[in-house]
């Protein structure tokens, strides 16, 4: 799935979110050194919850990369992967997730995802923030498209690639 990227803003040392934004295609992607964090999206979330961040990981480097987390709002995100059991989904904490050179990865509901704990603020449809990717050392500042709650997927709406 893609996912428009967007900006954080910050009032007070709180996140405050903006209303409206300009989808050019530059806030699509966070790259350096051969690493592309790519349409990063989260559906709508409850401030006291926690939040799951789906993106895509391209890895054009020579070398492999470890997605180990981020940073969301001076908070540590942790990568966890999805199990499936008699008492229903279950997320893991996962210490890392290797990316071959060349390679790509998706993060993706049910699947894969960088979860925020304890959200400080409602993430409203629409907003705008930005968090940090750690991939193998680089820390890319990468922004995410808010979706509706529930969202299963990024909305393409008012932008083309």
């Amino acid at each position: 799935m893609r996912a428009c990227l967007l900006s954080l803003l910050l009032i007070a040392g709180a996140p405050a979110f903006a209303q409206t934004h300009d989808h050019s295609h530059d806030d699509h992607v966070a790259e350096a050194e051969g690493l592309r964090v790519i349409h990063v999206w989260t559906p709508a979330t409850a401030k006291g919850a926690d939040a799951l961040f789906y993106m895509e990981i391209e890895n054009s480097s020579a070398a492999e990369v470890k997605l180990t987390g981020g940073e969301a709002g001076g908070q540590e995100l942790e990568l966890v992967g999805f199990t499936y059991g008699a008492a229903g989904e279950a997320w893991t904490v996962l210490p890392g997730l290797p990316i071959p050179a060349g390679g790509e990865v998706d993060l993706e509901p049910k699947v894969l995802a960088l979860r925020w704990s304890s959200i400080p603020a409602d993430l409203e449809p629409g907003a705008e923030l930005e968090i940090e990717v750690e991939l193998g050392g680089q820390h890319l500042h990468a922004h995410v498209e808010i979706g509706a709650a529930g969202a299963t997927g990024h909305s393409h709406a008012g932008h083309n690639h």
